[in-house]
C-alpha cells in the first residue's frame, strides 16, 4: 500500500512544512539534520484530521469512560478510533501500546472488540484501567446505593494520615484531609463488591488535585499560595527580603464529599450508558513495568498494529505532575525508583545503558543490543543534535547541562524501543507515534524526523508523517533570547514490510 493512500479522505494542505533552519543564527552545524529534512520532506503532510484537541486529553475531558482520571499527557479516543479504522485492525488482531498511560488505547480496542496490549510504569494507571476494564460488570444498583450513602452518611473519622512524601506536604486544607483519609477508610470497611471497591479508590484518587492547594503544570506542580508550604517559604524570603512567590489562586476548592458525588455521578451515567450495548469480549492486558524491559521478552511476530505517544524530550516529569496520586497509592521514596525507570525526558535521569546491555545478556540477545547501539552511534542526525547542544552549554545557553545527556539517552532508548516493536510487529503492521519536536537553546531537536530515521535503520518503512494544524510556541526565555520558531506536532507512521 503506497504511502499516499494510507490516509485517502484526509484533507491534506500542500505547504512547506519543513524547517529553513536548525541553528539559531546558524551557530552550529545542520547539515545533518537538514539532510534528514530533506529525505522524509514528502512525507510531511498538513491535515485537519488532527488536532491539538485530539492528539491531547482535551478530547477526552467529557467521553464517556476515559474522563474518570484526569491524565494530561495523553491522547483522545478519537484519535485511537481513527487510527483502528485507517490500519483497518479488526476483531481477530491485537495491538499494542507500549506507553500506555490512561489506556486509551486498551479502551478503544475494548469497546471495538479488539484485542490490546499494553505497557505502563505508574501505579495510578494501574489503577484506572482496573477501575475502566469494570465498566461492563458493574452493578448500577450497587452504584446508586454507593451514591445514597455519601449523600446521607458522613464517614466515621480516623486517625489515618495522608501518606505524604516531601513534595506533596501541605496539599490540602487540614479538614479536607482528613475527609480524604476518612473516606479511604470507610471503602475498605463498608460491604461492597470488588468491583466497587476499586472504583472507590479510583474516584478519590481522581479529585485529589480539584480538592488540593495544586494545579498540574507540565514539569511539576504549581501551588495556591493558601498552602503551608508556600506561606512558610515566603516569610523565609520576606525576611531575607527577597520577593515572595506569586503562586497561583485557585479560589475556592471544593469539599471531598463534593467531589465525591460529581465524580461518582459521572459514573453512573456513564455505566448506564455503555451497559445498554456491551461489546464483544477480547483478550485484554495492562503490563506493570518499564517498556524497555518488557518488549524484549515478547513473543515476536504478535501484533498487527501499535498507537502510542512516549513522554516527549521535554523535560516533564510525570513522577512530580501526579506526585499527589503517587504518593496516596503509597509509592513512598519507591518515586526516585519509578523516576529513573521511565523513559530519560528529565534532567534527572541516569543512562541505562550498562543496564540495558546485561538485560541482553541475560536473555542471550547480545547482538541485538550491539546491533541497536551501532544504529544510535551512527545516526548523523543525533550525533549533530549532541553536539549543536554541548557548544550552546559551552557557551553558557542552556540552564541546565542536564539536558545534553538526557537528550542522548531519550532517543538511544527510543531506537531500543523501535527495534524491539519491528521484531514484536506482525508483517504488514502500521505503526503510529504521536511527538513533539523540541527546541533548547535555540537548537532544533526535530523528533518526527529523527525518529523516523532511526526506525528506518532498525527496518520500517515510513509512510507518512502527518502535521497538525496548530504548531508548538516556544518558552517565553527561548523566544526571548532566540526568536520564536513554530516546531511541529506530528503523528508518525511506519510500517513493516
Amino acid at each position: 500500500m503506497g504511502q499516499l493512500s494510507l490516509f485517502p479522505d484526509i484533507k491534506e494542505k500542500q505547504t512547506d512544512l519543513a524547517y529553513e533552519s536548525f541553528s539559531h543564527d546558524r551557530v552550529c552545524p545542520e547539515s545533518a539534520r537538514t539532510m534528514i529534512e530533506r529525505r522524509y520532506n514528502h512525507l510531511l503532510k498538513e491535515t485537519d484530521e488532527f488536532s491539538r484537541r485530539t492528539v491531547s486529553f482535551q478530547a477526552n475531558k467529557t467521553n464517556v469512560l476515559h474522563s474518570w482520571m484526569k491524565y494530561r499527557e495523553g491522547f483522545s479516543a478519537d484519535l485511537v478510533e481513527t487510527l483502528i479504522r485507517k490500519f483497518r485492525i479488526g476483531p481477530g488482531a491485537t495491538i499494542l501500546d507500549p506507553f500506555a498511560g490512561s489506556c486509551t488505547t486498551l479502551l478503544v480496542a475494548m469497546m471495538s472488540g479488539i484485542a490490546a496490549v499494553g505497557v505502563e510504569l505508574l501505579p495510578h494507571c494501574h489503577l484506572a484501567w482496573e477501575a475502566k476494564k469494570r465498566a461492563f460488570g458493574y452493578s448500577l444498583d450497587e452504584l446508586r446505593h454507593i451514591r445514597s450513602i455519601i449523600e446521607n452518611t458522613s464517614p466515621p473519622p480516623t486517625d489515618e494520615r495522608f501518606p505524604h512524601i516531601s513534595i506533596t506536604e501541605s496539599a490540602f486544607p487540614e479538614d479536607t484531609e482528613r475527609a480524604i483519609m476518612a473516606y479511604t477508610r470507610w471503602g475498605k470497611t463498608l460491604n461492597l463488591s470488588d468491583d466497587a471497591r476499586v472504583l472507590w479508590q479510583l474516584i478519590l484518587l481522581s479529585i485529589l488535585e480539584e480538592v488540593s492547594y495544586t494545579r498540574k503544570d507540565g514539569q511539576y506542580l504549581r501551588w495556591d499560595t493558601r498552602a503551608r508550604k508556600i506561606q512558610d517559604r515566603n516569610e523565609k524570603r520576606v525576611a531575607n527580603n527577597q520577593v515572595p512567590f506569586r503562586g497561583i489562586d485557585k479560589g475556592q476548592l471544593r469539599g471531598v464529599k463534593e467531589a465525591l458525588l460529581h465524580a461518582l455521578n459521572k459514573i453512573i451515567s456513564d455505566v448506564a450508558e455503555l451497559q445498554r450495548e456491551p461489546p464483544q469480549p477480547s483478550s485484554l492486558e495492562l503490563i506493570k513495568g518499564n517498556t524497555l524491559y518488557t518488549l524484549p521478552t515478547l513473543e515476536p511476530g504478535r501484533f498487527a498494529g501499535v498507537i502510542t505517544s512516549p513522554p516527549y524530550a521535554n523535560r516533564y516529569d510525570y513522577t512530580r505532575t501526579y506526585a499527589l496520586e503517587l504518593a496516596y497509592l503509597g509509592v513512598g521514596e519507591e518515586i526516585f525508583r519509578l523516576r529513573q525507570s521511565q523513559l530519560s525526558c528529565t534532567v534527572e535521569n541516569r543512562s541505562k545503558q550498562s543496564e540495558l546491555e546485561g538485560f541482553y545478556q541475560s536473555l542471550g540477545a547480545y547482538d541485538r543490543f550491539t546491533g541497536i547501539m551501532d544504529v544510535v552511534e551512527h545516526n548523523a542526525a543525533l550525533s549533530e543534535v549532541t553536539a549543536a547542544l554541548h557548544e550552546r552549554n559551552r557557551r553558557g545557553e542552556i540552564n541546565n547541562a542536564g539536558v545534553l545527556p538526557m537528550v542522548t539517552q531519550y532517543f538511544t532508548e527510543l531506537a531500543f524501543i523501535f527495534a524491539e516493536l519491528f521484531r514484536v510487529c506482525a508483517s504488514d503492521a502500521r505503526v503510529a507515534f504521536v511527538n513533539d519536536n523540541v527546541r533548547y537553546a535555540g537548537e532544533i531537536i526535530p523528533v518526527d524526523m529523527l525518529s523516523t530515521n532511526l526506525a528506518e535503520q532498525v527496518g520500517f518503512t515510513p509512510e507518512a508523517i502527518y502535521v497538525l494544524t496548530q504548531r508548538k510556541g516556544n518558552s517565553s526565555q527561548q523566544m526571548e533570547k532566540f526568536g520564536r520558531v513554530a516546531l511541529r506536532k506530528s503523528i508518525t507512521v511506519w510500517r513493516k514490510n
